[in-house]
C-alpha cells in the first residue's frame, strides 16, 4: 500500500499526512524539501520524503518512480493564492500541474485507488461560462494561456486566476471520473474555504478588512482547521466513501454563501 501527499509540508497537506500516517507506506512531497523532511521525521514510520515541483516534469518523472507500480491514495493540496504569484504561475501550479500530475499516475490506478485534489470554495465564485469552461477544461492544451485572452479574459490577473484555477480543478476531478472509474478507482476535489494555514494567514494580512468580514458573515462565523480538513480526506480516501467519486466536497463552514458578496472575481479584458 503506497499513499501519497504533494503539498505536506505544512497547513492542510502537513495535517492529511498526519492521519494517512497510519496505513503504512506514504510518500510526502513538498516544494520545500527541508519542511517535508521535517514532516518525514515528526510522523516516523514508513515514511518517505521528496522535494518536489508539480510545474516540472523531471520531477513528477521521480514521483511516479518512487512509488512504484501501484498508488492507493494520492492527495495533492499544493497550490498558490493570489498573494504568493502572478496569475500564469497560479495557473501553471494550480491546475496545470495537477492536471499533468494526474495524468502521470493514471497508469498506477488499480481497484479501489483515489484521488483527493484540492480546489477552494472561492472556485465557486468563478465565472463558470461556456466558453470558460471550454478552456478549463484542456488545461494541457499548448495554447490554454491565448485561448484563454481569446475570449476576453486576463490570465495573468492573480486573483481571477485563483478561483477560476480552483474552478478548473472541479472541472478537472469531473472529467477523469470515467478514465479511473473504468479502472476501479474514485477522484474527487476538496473546497476548503479560509482556513488557519500559513497561505490564509498571508492572504489575510494582504486583505485584512475583506477576509475578515468572510470569516464574519459565514454562517459558522470562523476560520477552519487543517485537522477538520484532513478528516474529511481521511474519509474521502477510505472504503467508507466507496460510492462518492466526480464531485467536489465543500469543507468551508458555509463559507462559499458570503464569498460572491464580500470579495466579488475581477475580470480585466
Amino acid at each position: 500500500m503506497t499513499n501519497v501527499v504533494i503539498g505536506a509540508g505544512s497547513g492542510m497537506g502537513r495535517a492529511v499526512a498526519e492521519v494517512l500516517a497510519p496505513r503504512g507506506r506514504l510518500i510526502v512531497a513538498d516544494v520545500n524539501g527541508d519542511s517535508v523532511n521535517a514532516v518525514a521525521e515528526q510522523l516516523g514510520g514508513d515514511v518517505e520524503a521528496m522535494a518536489f515541483d508539480l510545474t516540472d516534469r523531471e520531477s513528477i518523472e521521480a514521483l511516479v518512480a518512487a512509488i512504484g507500480d501501484s498508488v492507493d491514495a494520492i492527495v495533492v493540496t499544493a497550490a498558490l493564492s493570489s498573494s504568493m504569484a502572478n496569475g500564469k504561475r497560479i495557473f501553471e501550479v494550480n491546475l496545470i500541474g495537477y492536471a499533468n500530475l494526474l495524468a502521470a499516475v493514471e497508469p498506477l490506478l488499480h481497484e479501489g485507488s483515489v484521488g483527493v485534489i484540492f480546489s477552494s470554495e472561492s472556485g465557486y465564485s468563478a465565472p463558470a461560462t461556456p466558453a470558460l469552461v471550454d478552456v478549463l477544461d484542456d488545461p494541457l492544451a499548448p495554447d490554454f494561456f491565448d485561448r484563454m485572452a481569446a475570449i476576453g479574459l486576463d490570465p495573468d490577473h492573480p486573483s481571477f486566476a485563483y478561483s477560476v484555477s480552483k474552478l478548473g480543478v472541479h472541472r478537472l476531478a469531473r472529467n477523469l471520473v470515467f478514465a479511473w472509474g473504468a479502472k476501479g478507482a474514485r477522484i474527487v476535489s476538496v473546497s476548503p474555504g479560509i482556513n488557519d494555514t500559513p497561505m490564509n494567514r498571508l492572504d489575510e494580512s494582504n486583505h485584512p478588512e475583506i477576509m475578515a468580514e468572510i470569516i464574519k458573515s459565514s454562517p459558522l462565523g470562523r476560520r477552519g482547521t487543517p485537522a477538520e480538513v484532513a478528516e474529511v480526506v481521511e474519509f474521502l480516501t477510505s472504503d467508507r466513501a466507496s460510492l462518492i467519486t466526480g464531485s467536489d466536497v465543500l469543507v468551508d463552514g458555509g463559507m462559499v454563501h458570503s464569498i460572491p458578496k464580500h470579495a466579488p472575481v475581477t475580470i480585466e479584458g
